[in-house]
């Protein structure tokens, strides 16, 4: 709470003038009893402070002015530091200006912008917190370097069975198999979340929320651990962060060292692309440049609090300060605090970006509704950069810089930007291919790029793997003409629903020297070099198009 050592505005709102604490907010008294940081709390917002503002807060009854409030405390306090202890509580909303209503217990469910819903399904109450005991035995210090032994060896084992691993992520799941799969990850994630609970009431904490969620629309579990900021030592606070990727890599490594002796089939199958996909989530979730646990556990390290927040401030400052010049205020004084946020604001856009990329191919051999989906993710990230943007002007024109020199970078920036969208790309089309008694055809959904197919063109065949893509052969679109026909839907997926629903589709005949193997799977069709502009158009456009 230092800063709330700084100096005064000129200005105090009336409210302020005879502070009162906001309904509901209270004041936490160190976890240990000890010497340990105070915490300010109003509904799920937690703050720490230090123990003369807490005794400050205590006497916030709407009765007495600053000079009133330094007198009665005395001590360290002065009316000076009493007005710029109160101008920064009014900042977090921690004051009631009577209009803000007290915060409700939290709702069942709620929308976390920018692309989270929450449904609470369990508030941990009694029973788990007389679980102490038995969570203090099981995240003992020998169970913990177990724990961490048995991950190394889940890891070899999926070294060791790298050929297996190669195939399944490879081949496209029966549809008994993935809805397995898909029920296995999310018991998973949701023992993560416990995980994150038992740690947090081992060390004398209480969850407030357990529930399931839509993360950037993939289902998940979550656990409100909040209350961690109340624990007294910060090596408590990491270890509460990352319960949950240690305890979802250890199912990964169980998993992976059961399917280890087994023969090739289902059950193997699935052991093995539940174990690696339990194992890049927990990577996921330790990448400390989105509000998930690396995060918080990085911020519990350096004892930062809205370290992310406040670094991509400093971030965007930076930027503005070298395109535009001016001066402006550091959030934090740290020189590596400034790469971290220019690393948390590129990140979501990286992220959203390579998963479209990946996902891009399945979601055009879909049709429209596929494309549909595609554009939604694009638009998303170009709201990001529009944000981004938005929030950059902000601090420019807060820094007064002159009009000229924001006029001359945007239009150098204008310029640079439509310059990008002719730089030459190779353009692609997503399609799958088929081998049946008429030989192996390039098949495409109705309504879909076909009207792009050109007799010569080059097409790559690859498997239909969930994760990976591994080149077939290659070969050429024929000469004959193309035919309408109809598939398995399951044709354009990696995941097997039988032949029971077809799909109108456009086909081309394929000339190649022998038959790939697998006899279907996926392919791309290349069109050659294009401006950016037209491949986007081409791809996010013209499959709209009624005309």
């Amino acid at each position: 709470m230092s800063a709330v050592m700084s100096p005064p505005p000129p200005t105090i709102p009336a409210h302020a003038c005879r502070p009162r604490l906001a309904p509901s907010a209270e004041v936490h008294s160190p976890a240990d009893g000890q010497g340990g940081d105070w915490v300010l709390q109003h509904g799920a917002r937690y703050v720490r402070i230090t123990e003369h503002v807490a005794d400050l807060v205590r006497e916030l009854d709407g009765e007495r002015d600053h000079e009133a409030l330094a007198a009665r405390l005395g001590g360290v306090w002065s009316a000076d530091r009493v007005s710029s202890a109160i101008t920064r509580l009014d900042s977090l909303k921690m004051l009631d200006d009577g209009e803000t209503p007290a915060p409700k217990v939290a709702p069942r469910f709620q929308i976390v912008p920018p692309m989270t819903l929450q449904l609470t399904v369990l508030r941990p109450g009694r029973t788990m917190q007389a679980m102490r005991p038995v969570f203090a035995r099981l995240f003992s210090r020998g169970v913990v370097a177990a724990g961490m032994l048995c991950v190394l060896l889940g890891v070899a084992a999926l070294v060791a069975q790298r050929d297996a691993v190669t195939v399944t992520l490879n081949s496209p799941l029966s549809a008994v198999s993935f809805a397995g799969v898909l029920l296995a990850l999310l018991v998973g994630v949701s023992i993560h979340e416990l995980g994150h609970a038992a740690v947090l009431i081992r060390y004398g904490g209480r969850p407030s929320r357990i529930g399931v969620m839509l993360f950037y629309l993939m289902p998940a579990f979550f656990c409100d651990v909040s209350d961690a900021w109340r624990l007294p030592d910060r090596k408590q606070r990491v270890h509460t962060a990352l319960a949950g990727p240690a305890v979802q890599t250890s199912l990964a490594a169980i998993s992976a060292l059961v399917a280890w002796p087994l023969a090739a089939g289902t059950a193997k199958t699935c052991l093995l692309f539940f174990a690696v996909t339990s194992y890049g989530t927990a990577l996921l979730n330790l990448t400390p440049f989105i509000k998930l646990d690396g995060y918080i556990a990085l911020m519990s390290h350096v004892d930062v609090p809205y370290l992310r927040d406040r670094a991509m401030a400093d971030a965007r400052r930076t930027l503005a300060r070298i395109l535009f010049g001016g001066t402006y205020k550091r959030e934090l004084p740290t020189r590596w605090t400034v790469a971290y946020g220019f690393a948390c604001l590129a990140f979501p856009v990286y992220f959203l970006s390579t998963a479209l990329q990946t996902w891009l191919g399945t979601l055009q051999r879909v049709g429209w509704v596929g494309l549909f989906l595609a554009a939604s993710g694009l638009m998303y990230i170009v709201w990001m950069l529009i944000r981004g943007a938005l929030r950059l002007s902000a601090e420019v024109k807060a820094a007064g810089v002159g009009r000229a020199r924001v006029a001359a970078v945007c239009t150098v920036l204008a310029a640079a930007a439509c310059a990008a969208l002719f730089l030459p790309t190779q353009q692609t089309v997503a399609a799958a291919y088929v081998t049946d008694a008429s030989g192996v055809r390039l098949v495409l959904p109705q309504g879909s790029s076909a009207e792009l197919v050109r007799p010569g063109q080059q097409v790559t065949l690859k498997t239909n793997g969930l994760v990976l893509h591994d080149t077939v052969a290659t070969a050429r679109v024929g000469s004959a003409p193309a035919a309408e026909t109809e598939v398995p839907v399951s044709t354009y997926f990696p995941v097997g629903l039988g032949g029971a629903v077809g799909m109108d589709s456009t086909a081309f005949p394929l000339d190649l020297d022998r038959n790939p193997a697998p006899a279907t799977g996926t392919a791309e069709v290349e069109l050659g070099s294009v401006p950016l502009w037209k491949s986007l158009h081409r791809t996010y456009v013209l499959p709209f198009l009624p005309f």
